[in-house]
């Protein structure tokens, strides 16, 4: 198989994919599905920040403690948690609760109830806030390619202004290295703060001239601090903890494009010319 019917292949396989992913998430929505985006830790590990949670809807009494449900507190209606069940009361009302969180404050009814969280997609709720910048980035490089008569200069085009709409969408909304502090205290020797990590990326907490922590997308860990800055204050430096296959992932990702140019014929070079190049070289 030559690299441009390869290509072909790989175009018709992801429209394809496209395509069956559409039909899959209308018929999730018309059968009265919902998705839901995290956007607090308390759900630790189970459901990080911006994880996309799929929620079908269920009756309230086929509900078990444990259950992962999507509902709106009391008097709010215009908000939606997702939490585990704590506990099912006689009435058939329930309490919840995060992972990482103490018990929610309120008692719920099967009116308060959305649904029952069946399918967790990790990172990609982030596709969803990133996704004006990168439709609209996306539009307008497709006119700019389009608009290019050489059409030798396309696929470089495309290739840089897809980098840059990404990089735009990384820097705006920071995806990847991303922490919250949940607690702060004094203790002997100094102070303790505990962070739970709410980036797509592993994150290093490193205390002023002290320990420090690894925390994956939502683990909680706490970081010691025994010393403080040169102006008094106690500080802790966040930093990318990148794993070494996350680099080799990035390089080969960077050569994926060159399987384009690979595709592409090359420049035709008609009889005549040929000749005219070969007697040069002599």
């Amino acid at each position: 198989m030559t690299a441009r019917r390869l290509l072909v292949v790989v175009h018709w396989s992801l429209l394809a994919v496209l395509v069956a992913g559409v039909v899959a998430a209308g018929a999730w929505r018309l059968g009265g599905g919902r998705w839901e985006r995290v956007e607090t830790a308390s759900m630790g590990t189970v459901a990080p920040v911006n994880t996309l949670l799929w929620v079908e809807p269920v009756d309230a009494r086929q509900l078990r403690v444990g259950d992962f449900v999507t509902f709106r507190p009391p008097g709010r209606p215009e908000l939606s948690y997702s939490h585990r069940i704590a506990a099912i009361h006689d009435d058939g009302s329930f309490e919840t609760q995060g992972e990482i969180t103490a018990r929610d404050p309120w008692r719920l009814t099967a009116d308060d109830l959305v649904g029952r969280v069946v399918m967790r997609w990790y990172g990609a709720g982030w596709l969803v806030v990133a996704a004006p910048i990168l439709l609209g980035g996306g539009l307008l490089l497709w006119l700019l390619v389009r608009s290019l008569r050489d059409r030798s200069w396309r696929l470089p085009v495309a290739i840089v202004g897809t980098a840059l709409v990404i990089s735009v969408a990384i820097v705006v909304h920071r995806p990847l290295v991303r922490a919250q502090e949940l607690g702060f205290g004094e203790v002997p020797g100094g102070a303790r703060a505990t962070y739970v990590s709410t980036g797509l990326a592993p994150v290093r907490l490193q205390a002023h001239r002290g320990p420090h922590v690894d925390l994956r997308d939502g683990e909680v860990g706490s970081v010691l601090i025994t010393h403080r800055d040169r102006e008094g204050r106690y500080g802790i430096a966040m930093s990318p903890r990148v794993p070494f296959w996350w680099w080799i992932v990035l390089v080969a990702a960077c050569f994926v494009p060159s399987l384009g140019s690979l595709a592409r014929p090359g420049p035709r070079i008609g009889a005549h010319a040929l000749d005219r190049s070969l007697r040069a070289a002599r």
